[in-house]
Order: C-alpha cells, then structure tokens, then sequence
C-alpha cells in the first residue's frame, strides 16, 4: 500500500473560465501534487495565457489543432508526469482542494485503480440532462465518470495508453478502459469526490466549440473490435512543446 504522489492531467480546449476556476483550488492543493495542464491546440485563449503568473502548473500544448485530441493530450501529460500516481480529468471536472487533502491521506493499493463519486454543480446543461437529478438541481450526486480516474502511472502505459486513431472524434476512450479493467477492475473511492460544472456554473464549463457527432468514432471502434481490440503501439504522434 502507497500514499499517493499525484500529478492532476487536464486537457483544455478554449475554456479560460473553467480553466481559472480549476487554478483556484490548485493554489491551495497541499504538498505531494503536480498539477500539468495540456493545451490541445486552442486556436485562441491558450492555456499559457489564461494562467496567472503565480499559478505554478506545468502547460504543454499539441501544436496542431485537431478536435477532440484528448487521447493525445492524455498520453502527453502521462508521459510528462513523471509521479507514481496519475489523476486524469476532464477540464470541467474539479478536485477542490479540500478533497486533494483527503486523497493525500489515503492509502491506495499498487495494483489498483480507482473512480470517484460525483456531485454536479448547477442546472443540467445539454451534456448533462443525462443525469440521474433533476434539471433544476443546482448540487447533488450523480454516478462516477469513466474518463475521471486515479491510477498508478506503470498500469496506463501497460493497458497501452489511449489510441490516438481516435483523435478527432468524440469518444475513444472505451477501449482504453477495457484493456485497463483487463488489469485490474476499477473500485470507487468513497472518500474522496469531484465535482463537475456545467454551463450554468461556468459559462465555459463543457467544450461548446466541437461538434458531438460520434459517427466516426463509431465506424473507428468497429474497425477496432474487428481486429480483436488491440493495445496501441504509436503515441505522441502530434507535435508538442513546454510552454511554461
């Protein structure tokens, strides 16, 4: 058993207002977390440049701008990491830093990888009328996230890391996560939460400025499983660069 060494991953895309309000809690985050914020190639607003001065998280950027590269941008900020432990989230996704406090005090299993409960703050916008609470509700719990998980940095890299054929497209991390509960089932962790913002919360919360059409996502997945599903042997194929 391990007391984690964290780096948080988030993926941006022309969120400043979320992005400002994810730094809030960073700058308050105990000892023991890297924080590296991955900039998928913002034809605007880039991350670099919305970020303070005194905010201390790494930026990287994908140079080219491709929609919906959070695969390559995962893969980026997992191999920039450099912790025993990696904390994917989406950009909308918050861990306050009263809860980095709590997951500091646990003790989390080598061999383990772990979701979180979740609770929703403010009224349900178009990405989130799925939830299991009303449309009005402001705060309340809603089911884990797939994508949002805790895991040790070895067993990301041998579940192969997210294919970046995927990029482009919405969707592409459910192979990813086969081959990661391949390993290992994923547990819940019951003492530590996030939560997730909607456009009610922060204008900017949800990434607005993409298409959600999962057609080639789909045709992509069929040719996968076709194939039998394997493990992704080329990452970081796009270009990057360290920005701050």
């Amino acid at each position: 058993m391990t007391t984690p060494t964290v780096t948080l991953i988030v993926p941006y895309y022309r969120n400043p207002a979320m992005l400002l309000r994810q730094a809030e809690e960073w700058a308050r985050y105990p000892l023991g977390y890297r924080v590296i914020v991955v900039d998928d190639g913002s034809p605007s607003d880039p991350a670099h440049e919305v970020l303070p001065d005194s905010c201390t998280a790494d930026v990287y950027r994908i140079t080219t701008d491709v929609p919906w590269n959070r695969n390559g941008a995962r893969n980026l900020g997992a191999h920039v990491s450099g912790t025993t432990w990696i904390l994917h989230v989406d950009i909308d996704h918050v861990l306050t830093a009263s809860q980095a406090v709590e997951l500091k005090a646990l003790e989390l299993g080598d061999e383990k990888w772990y979701r979180f409960r979740r609770w929703r703050r403010g009224r349900a916008d178009a990405t989130r009328q799925k939830d299991a609470l009303p449309d009005s509700e402001t705060f309340g719990e809603i089911k884990p996230h797939i994508d949002s998980f805790l895991c040790p940095r070895k067993m990301y890299w041998r579940a192969g890391g997210y294919d970046e054929d995927f990029s482009g497209s919405l969707g592409g991390s459910s192979l990813f996560l086969q081959h990661m509960t391949e390993i290992a089932p994923p547990e819940v962790l019951q003492e530590v939460r996030l939560e997730v913002h909607t456009t009610d919360s922060v204008p900017d919360a949800s990434d607005i400025h993409l298409s959600r059409d999962r057609s080639r996502y789909a045709r992509i997945r069929a040719e996968k499983r076709a194939a039998g599903d394997p493990k992704p042997s080329d990452w970081l194929r796009f270009e990057w660069e360290r920005m701050r």
